[in-house]
């Protein structure tokens, strides 16, 4: 050994002294074939490496060098050598797997050493090969409906690629080309394999799993709502039925774009709303499709619909921009519902409104699709040098007598800020007078005592004035029936009732009358319908000392469910006490007990005391008698005093007294 390598230097130094500037240790006129590469797992010759797989060098046919004397080793780079010691580092057999870091070129050097005189002489031989990279190739794969998925290569590192559906056959696929592949039943992953031209030691290879895709639906677009007029205004889409995994584009209709449709948006999956900005006119449909375009659905067409206002004379016009054909058309006022409102050419008309009065209207319309348009909101001011609407007038006392004045207008029951209405007020025979000027369509009081309305038989107007200073006509007179009550009889067992007629909004509408008869809290204990101006009640509560009656009003031009109520007319009957003046508290069945008697009897107190002044006997209702026992003593004949004392019903003392004596 020690001489090889003693030889070995010599030669080297011959060497580096015949060519100083020489900066490689490679032999010159290197043979043809000097040594190979062999794949250790396919055992074959190759002329490029692989990342990861092994190859050893053999010396060519024809070379006997002895294996001992064969050293090799690999560098980066091409022709780059162990210079300047020139000594390979791995003695044969050696083996020589790249990695991922030395992939490009790299030179094998070849160190045969010579043994002694007369021998061969030592050669240095290289090679370069290229070392290829193994990385799986990089791509996606997204599902399609009918059985397919679209692939797409990304991967730049290889020459071409072959692509595989489960266990199926491998089929050419181009970089960066999506390429939509079947799907076989039972298949759940695709491989895609790179490889390099020109030698097939190198190929790489990656799966994915096919994600599972939801059934397609028809996509949904059910709303539509501008909140900008059109064009540039904004837009609000309701959707639904937008399943991850297709793809969704928001479309207008264009005559002169492909297929008559312009793409305006992409929309996202599982969305359930969309907004617009600088919507344009027209009419609208969500597309769907999938990244394989095999299957292709529309929602049902919804177009725009654009609002503008003028007003003039008391009347809002709101015109319509219909880009469809709308089967049904809805208006709210003020957020409210509209529903008196009148078709005009190029949209509608809203004839109930009040001058100066600022009105925000919004139309929604149904599409024959059945989906629905709601148009953006417009703010009128109403113009005009028209009188408002006659207003109505509803005059009713409350259960306290007092008359409150309720307006019924046109336009609803709240009163136009800046306007007014202006009250009258006239007493029998008297011209009318001003009575009251109000900001509110509020319910107003008449503070006029209730005898002095009875003696003036009054009767209210109204007027309403507008912001504009546009007057209103008068309403009708509204007068209140005035209802009297007396006993038509000493014991007020009939009652007998009149009243002044009631004049409401309509001067032609006959005026419907019932009689109500009330607790003291105002709750109706029974009805009876009447006619005419007169009644006469012939079955009064015969356990109620005041009888209290009511007119309930209805007709006459009221709204339906609208009543006026006259004043509450009362009659105070007066209560009656009877007792015996003696009774015979003997058990033969006749008159055994004390018992008080009368009407109107209510939450009294009786008391019977001895001629000593003791209370014997005490009741407050009829149910309790005297059996002339005292504190369970027999009777004592006698005489005794009693009293009797009882709180009217309205608010008076009520006090009787007497004697009673006791027989045997």
């Amino acid at each position: 050994m020690n001489r090889c390598l003693l030889l070995f230097c010599l030669w080297l130094g011959a060497g580096l002294a015949g060519a100083r500037a020489q900066t490689t240790c490679a032999s010159p006129n290197q043979p043809t074939c000097t040594f190979t590469a062999i794949d250790v797992a396919t055992n074959q010759p190759v002329n490029a490496f692989c990342v990861g797989q092994s190859v050893r060098f053999e010396q060519c046919p024809g070379r006997n060098i002895p294996p001992s004397l064969l050293f090799y080793g690999v560098l980066p780079g091409s022709g780059t050598t162990f210079f300047p010691s020139c000594i390979p580092p791995n003695p044969f057999t050696y083996q020589y797997t790249p990695t991922r870091a030395e992939v490009g070129e790299v030179t094998v050097s070849e160190l045969a050493n010579a043994v002694g005189v007369g021998s061969a002489p030592s050669t240095y031989y290289v090679r370069t090969f290229r070392v290829y990279d193994n990385a799986p190739p990089a791509f996606t794969v997204v599902p399609c409906p009918s059985n397919s998925a679209l692939v797409t290569v990304t991967d730049a590192v290889y020459d071409s690629y072959t692509v595989r559906v489960g266990s199926g056959l491998a089929q050419p696929i181009a970089r960066n080309q999506p390429t939509v592949v079947s799907v076989p039943a039972g298949a759940t992953a695709v491989t895609v394999m790179g490889q390099y031209s020109g030698t097939g030691v190198c190929t790489g290879e990656a799966t994915q799993t096919i994600a599972p895709l939801l059934p397609p639906q028809v996509p949904v677009l059910s709303r539509l709502s501008l909140q900008g007029p059109l064009p540039g205004g904004t837009a609000t889409l309701t959707l639904g039925q937008l399943p991850a995994g297709y793809r969704y584009t928001l479309q207008r209709a264009d005559g002169s774009a492909p297929g008559g449709f312009r793409d305006v948006a992409p929309v996202p999956a599982n969305s359930t709303s969309f907004t617009l900005t600088n919507a344009g006119a027209g009419c609208y449909r969500l597309r769907r499709s999938d990244p394989c375009e095999v299957a292709v659905a529309f929602s049902p067409l919804l177009c725009t619909l654009s609002l503008t206002g003028t007003s003039t004379q008391n009347r809002n016009q709101l015109l319509l921009s219909d880009a469809g054909t709308a089967r049904a058309y809805s208006v709210t006022r003020n957020n409210a519902p509209l529903g008196a409102f009148t078709v005009v050419v190029g949209g509608l008309e809203d004839p109930n409104v009040e001058c100066g009065t600022t009105y925000t209207y919004r139309v929604t319309a149904t599409q024959p699709g059945g989906g629905t348009s709601v148009s953006n909101e417009v703010s009128i001011t109403t113009q005009s040098t028209l009188p408002p609407a006659q207003p109505q007038l509803l005059a009713s006392f409350n259960l306290r007598n007092v008359v409150e004045l309720t307006p019924l207008l046109a336009n609803g029951p709240v009163l136009a800020p800046g306007s007014s209405l202006r009250y009258r007020r006239t007493a029998a025979g008297q011209l009318p007078t001003n009575f009251r000027t109000a900001s509110s369509s509020g319910v107003q009081r008449d503070s006029t005592a209730f005898a002095e309305l009875l003696a003036q038989t009054p009767c209210y107007s109204v007027r309403l004035l507008d912001v504009c200073g546009n007057a209103s006509p008068e309403s009708l007179a509204a007068c209140p029936a005035l209802l009297t009550a007396t006993a038509a009889d000493p014991t007020g067992t009939t009652t007998s009732l009149t009243w002044t007629a009631f004049s409401g909004p309509s001067a032609t509408a006959p005026a419907v009358y019932t009689i109500q008869r009330l607790l003291p809290d105002g709750t109706v204990l029974s009805s009876v319908p009447v006619t005419g101006n007169s009644f006469t009640d012939l079955t009064p509560p015969t356990e109620r000392q005041v009888l209290r009656y009511r007119l309930q009003i209805s007709g006459a031009g009221l709204p339906p469910g609208t009543f006026s109520y006259s004043n509450v007319a009362i009659v105070v009957r007066q209560p009656a006490v009877t007792l015996p003046t003696a009774f015979t508290p003997n058990g033969d069945g006749l008159n055994d007990v004390l018992e008080v008697k009368g009407r109107y009897l209510q939450n009294y107190t009786f008391l019977v005391v001895d001629r000593n002044g003791q209370v014997v006997f005490r009741s407050t209702q009829r149910a309790e008698t005297w059996d002339g026992t005292i504190k369970g003593r027999a009777p004592v004949p006698g005489t005794y005093a009693w009293r009797f004392q009882q709180q009217n019903e309205d608010g008076n003392p009520f006090t009787a007294t007497g004697s009673v004596s006791i027989l045997k």
